[in-house]
């Protein structure tokens, strides 16, 4: 009995300087924490008031945070039907390479980023900065209720560095899947210049004071895409490499200028369609383009941005891929050969943006093409569209959007006409500023067009008549 005393008393003896021990360990631990923490979380408001600053500027967006993950995005998805109560269809020009969007999409679109950054504390004491970045989509036309085909795509995946140049902190290299000097109008989400592909570069080297250049080796189709994020309308697209050269940041007295030129290789190809659709052959081409954009703060509520392109053969569409020839039916049976060698573009574009907070916000955009496609008849097609979308804002929440927007096109012994589209579009916003999203509204459109464009615009639901309507509701983020 006694014997079994003292082991009690051993026992709890032992567990009371374990729990002691135990106890001080946790504590110990629980202070070396809090000291990581309180680092950490100096470090970061460091960062914040600029003591570390390190700044990747990265596809047009603003400065990243400072946080390790971030999260952007594009959305817009919606409801929209015509006259007939059927489902809307997109009113758009036969030969034109966009159309104005207010209340004119007929699809659903999705695009999500995730960008983790690599901040250990030897990186943010070096201002050096690394980052991974993926980008996936989805879409789904809401043109017919029984045929529409779902895509999911990955749009980018691809890593940064940027500070690991002496002398050059600001330069960034990267290697993947990008979004590439992809850059387009707005409000028709007309993709000017589209650079966007797999490759790999090296940009933002400053020369002297301000300017800057950079170069990219690029190629490769991005998915079954196309850059606004519409499918593909068929399986015209190859790959090319091109090599991009850059010099940008130039300082004029009105704005900033940037030179662009381009090489580009297209290795020929074969398109085999399904019978009795004719197999067509693509040559070998070596292209090249050269352009040039302005971008003017004419006043400190308005901004405009101009642009100047010429391409011949693979380089011909200001794009990384090979893309189908405008004007020409695929499925004719005439068509075994794509003249790509003969190609040739050019391209002017300008578009302001007025946005000074006060109850009027606007957006004006001009294009003029001249394309030819190579063939022997029927190839030059002109294109010139005009479009304004102005934007009354009642207060910081409710506003009123109209957008009026007018294509014309020509091809050449064969269709001329012009497309006149209209819509008006209440919104809920969050601020009073043109382009503050998310933005919920419902829209009313009218669109007419000329008599040689019969059958040819939103065919399903007006066949050949030369006017439609469509309403519908709709929202579009983007963060």
């Amino acid at each position: 009995m006694k014997v079994m005393s003292v082991a009690v008393c051993l026992s709890v003896a032992t567990l009371s300087a374990w729990a002691d021990q135990s106890a001080e360990e946790l504590r110990k631990e629980f202070e070396a924490y809090k000291l990581q923490s309180d680092a950490r979380i100096q470090s970061l408001e460091d960062r914040k008031t600029g003591t570390n600053q390190t700044e990747v500027h990265q596809g047009g967006l603003e400065d990243r945070s400072t946080l390790d993950f971030e999260f952007h995005g594009y959305f817009r998805a919606g409801l929209g039907v015509n006259g007939n109560g059927d489902p809307m269809e997109a009113f758009k020009a036969p030969n034109a390479g966009a159309k104005y969007r207010l209340g004119n999409e007929a699809e659903a679109y999705a695009e999500a980023t995730f960008q983790q950054n690599f901040r250990t504390q030897a990186l943010i004491e070096n201002k050096v900065d690394f980052f991974t970045k993926i980008t996936l989509a989805y879409v789904t036309p809401t043109v017919d209720n029984n045929t529409f085909d779902t895509t999911t795509s990955l749009r980018e995946l691809y890593a940064g560095a940027r500070g690991v140049w002496s002398g050059q902190e600001d330069a960034l290299f990267w290697a993947g899947n990008r979004f590439y000097e992809h850059l387009d109008i707005h409000i028709s989400d007309f993709f000017f210049r589209d650079m966007a592909g797999f490759g790999g570069g090296v940009e933002d080297v400053t020369i002297g004071d301000e300017m800057k250049w950079a170069f990219a080796w690029l190629g490769g189709s991005i998915d079954q895409l196309s850059s606004s994020g519409t499918a593909y309308e068929n399986d015209y697209h190859f790959n090319k490499n091109t090599l991009d050269f850059r010099l940008y940041e130039i300082p004029l007295g009105i704005g900033k200028l940037e030179l662009i030129g381009d090489l580009a290789y297209f290795s020929g190809d074969t398109l085999t369609q399904a019978a009795p659709n004719p197999t067509i052959k693509i040559d070998d081409s070596f292209g090249w383009s050269v352009g040039a954009m302005l971008k003017s703060e004419l006043t400190e509520e308005m901004d405009n941005r101009f642009t100047i392109q010429y391409g011949e053969g693979a380089a011909d569409n200001f794009k990384a891929v090979i893309t189908a020839p405008q004007g020409v039916d695929l499925t004719d049976p005439a068509i075994t050969f794509v003249p790509i060698n003969d190609t040739h573009r050019l391209r002017i574009t300008d578009d302001i943006v007025i946005d000074n907070g006060s109850p009027l916000s606007m957006q004006f955009a001009a294009v003029y093409e001249n394309y030819d496609n190579g063939f022997d008849t029927a190839n030059r097609i002109d294109w010139v569209s005009i479009g304004v979308r102005p934007v009354y804002h009642f207060n910081d929440y409710y506003s009123l959007a109209f957008e009026a927007g007018a294509d014309y096109t020509h091809q050449k012994d064969m269709l001329e006409g012009v497309i006149g589209k209209f819509t008006i579009a209440p919104q809920i916003q969050p601020a009073s500023r043109h382009f503050s999203r998310p933005s919920i509204r419902a829209f009313f459109t009218y669109a007419l067009w000329s008599e040689d464009f019969k059958g040819e615009v939103a065919s399903n639901g007006y066949g050949n008549e030369q006017k439609g309507i469509s309403a519908g509701v709709q929202f579009e983020a983007w963060w």
